[in-house]
């Protein structure tokens, strides 16, 4: 067992700590998030991943151990996981085709869905 640690991932700045998700676009433009502060007129933030080795997304309700690993309610929305264990999964799943270090797990925790991405490549 790995020892993951969440930090803060800020792709601009002024972005609200606690996000929720509006939609989700995997689509021949890539894969899309929408997202939004508590406030419904807070302005709409649109992160964007060209291509991605993997995503999911989990209700926070099954994503417990995790979470509480974690220290859930200190943590803002949008966030990388160093020392995955869910990168370690996809390597060894993938029979030397992937490179631990050539991988980033970006997460993007809301108060209902808790998405993963695993990419080579900045949103």
């Amino acid at each position: 067992m790995t020892n993951q640690k969440f930090r803060e991932w800020k792709p601009i700045e002024e972005i609200p700590s606690l996000l929720y998700l509006e939609a989700v676009h995997d689509d021949y433009e890539g894969l899309r998030f929408r997202l939004r502060g508590k406030d419904p007129s807070s302005q709409l933030l649109v992160i964007s991943f060209e291509s991605v080795v993997g995503y999911r997304n989990i209700n926070e309700s099954y994503l417990i151990k995790t979470l509480a690993a974690a220290d859930w309610k200190n943590l803002p929305s949008l966030l990388q996981v160093e020392n995955s264990e869910w990168v370690r999964w996809l390597v060894e799943e993938a029979g030397g085709v992937l490179q631990e270090g050539s991988l980033t797990h970006y997460a993007i925790y809301t108060p209902e869905d808790c998405v993963d991405v695993v990419t080579m490549f900045e949103p």
